[in-house]
């Protein structure tokens, strides 16, 4: 599962690979691996900001966790911004277009398998809750049989 740091982190690396590339004039297609790295980080960061606040255990207080995902986002959009800059400058006409349909792509299958992590780690924890459960009230039954049985 990834947080909101690693995210933010890694969408910052994304976006200078990004730019350098774009600078030197690479090709939209030469930069498929720091386009997948900014849309999975893109993801991560949307399905973190979608669940529950502490879900994550990083954050403490429902305060601190908007304040702290409010400044990420800004900080985000001013990195897609810079990024956006960056391709009309030095890249070719259509590519800034073509990236955020490759990113769009990506970041919903990102999306997708992290939503899916999510949904499998709920039902492990809700099978080990079940299963304690179980297992205690088997417990409490058979310890009643037993006092029952012995003291009748």
């Amino acid at each position: 599962m990834i947080d909101p740091f690693t995210a933010f982190a890694a969408l910052k690396g994304a976006t200078e690979a990004i730019s350098k590339a774009i600078k030197t004039g690479k090709d939209l297609a030469k930069m498929s691996g720091a386009v997948a790295k900014w849309a999975k980080a893109e993801a991560g960061l949307q399905v973190v900001a979608s669940e529950k606040p502490g879900l994550f255990g990083k954050l403490t207080g429902a305060e601190q966790n908007a304040i702290d995902a409010h400044f990420r986002k800004e900080e985000a959009n001013r990195l897609r911004d810079e990024m956006r800059s960056m391709f009309l400058l030095y890249g070719s006409p259509g590519q800034w277009e073509r990236l955020q349909q490759e990113i769009a792509v990506e970041r919903k299958r990102q999306s997708d398998i992290l939503k899916e992590q999510i949904k499998k780690q709920k039902f492990r924890r809700n099978l080990i809750i079940g299963s304690i459960a179980a297992i205690l009230g088997l417990g409490i039954i058979a310890i009643e049989i037993y006092i029952l049985t012995n003291h009748i």
